[in-house]
């Protein structure tokens, strides 16, 4: 889930770019300029397909409460990178308190996660070959192909299997990388509430908390993630998202008599040290795994693809080791 879900989709990741584990600072600027990359194909694609999604281009804003020196070196690392960014001060006209912060005007886009999928679906010259409720049972290396065999008893015989399930890779035998229970609340319609272009919101906290404006005027407001070993029912969702509740009408003070939960909802989300997802080669050959970690998973998504494409046709990826279930230190 995660930003996934709630689909704010920014180049930058969960972590400074001086925090990222394992990344030269070369391959940070190589990963944040594939994030830019991706909102552009999601971009072109729609302007191709049509805008069925909700799909709008928009400004990121990565902030502190107080004084953040961390957030400073990242304006810094981004400005020597020639990424476009903003250096956001105390003195500001924003609505709800930062003291330091980084505005990106093209840091990000947002649309609906759905829409977005069904559209892609529907756009695939592959649709009729597209299955649901259908559950491969057994994988079999048989005469250096696969054999998937359906719980309906049909099999397919095929070079490369994908596997893609989400955050559901318990059946692997092993825990690809650390998992996480994060919660969001959507409110009524807020149209009194805006801020600067309705940027892409991010706090510097830990846990961070993540906010943006919905269409018809709600805003989703998200974060306060736990371990997803912790207990998962419905008293401790309540408790966090009356704690989400508390916060957001902290940060909006002359409207918290007016902000309202109309919805709420928690997920899984995964996350591995360097902020990218499990995309690759595997110890098994031709089995590929396609598990897009991190909270900017379509973003990784959009640009693994492409990994895998390279690697079905024989060629080499620049970002492949980055993402590879074989790398050291998930």
């Amino acid at each position: 889930m995660h930003k996934l879900c709630n689909a704010l989709l920014e180049y930058q990741l969960d972590d400074f770019a001086n925090d990222i584990a394992g990344l030269s600072e070369e391959e940070v600027v190589d990963v944040y300029s594939m994030g830019l990359y991706s909102i552009n194909k999601i971009k072109k694609f729609v302007e191709k397909h049509g805008n069925y999604c909700n799909f709008a281009t928009r400004p990121t804003l990565l902030y502190s409460t107080k004084k953040d020196k961390n957030i400073i070196k990242e304006y810094e690392f981004r400005k020597k990178h020639n990424f476009k960014c903003e250096l956001i001060t105390e003195n500001n006209s924003l609505p709800f308190p930062v003291d330091t912060g980084i505005y990106c005007e093209d840091g990000g886009c947002e649309f609906d996660p759905y829409l977005f999928t069904k559209q892609m679906i529907d756009a695939s010259s592959n649709q009729q070959n597209t299955y649901e409720n259908t559950c491969v049972v057994d994988l079999t290396r048989i005469n250096d192909k696969w054999v998937c065999t359906t719980s309906y008893g049909q099999t397919i015989t095929c070079k490369y299997v994908i596997i893609s399930t989400g955050f559901q890779w318990d059946w692997l035998g092993e825990d690809l990388c650390e998992r996480f229970l994060t919660y969001t609340i959507v409110t009524n319609p807020q149209p009194k509430i805006t801020w600067k272009d309705n940027a892409l919101v991010q706090d510097s906290s830990e846990p961070y908390h993540y906010m943006r404006k919905l269409p018809d005027d709600r805003i989703i407001f998200g974060g306060d993630d736990e371990s997803w070993n912790i207990n998962k029912d419905n008293k401790n969702c309540d408790k966090k998202y009356n704690k989400l509740l508390d916060e957001l009408k902290e940060m909006f003070v002359d409207f918290k008599d007016e902000i309202k939960v109309d919805y709420s909802f928690c997920g899984a989300f995964a996350s591995t040290n360097n902020n990218l997802g499990v995309v690759g080669k595997t110890e098994k050959e031709n089995l590929l795994y396609f598990f897009s970690c991190g909270a900017n998973g379509i973003i990784n998504a959009m640009y693994a693809v492409e990994i895998i494409d390279d690697i079905i046709q024989g060629k080499e990826n620049k970002l492949a080791h980055l993402f590879s279930p074989l790398r050291k230190d998930l």
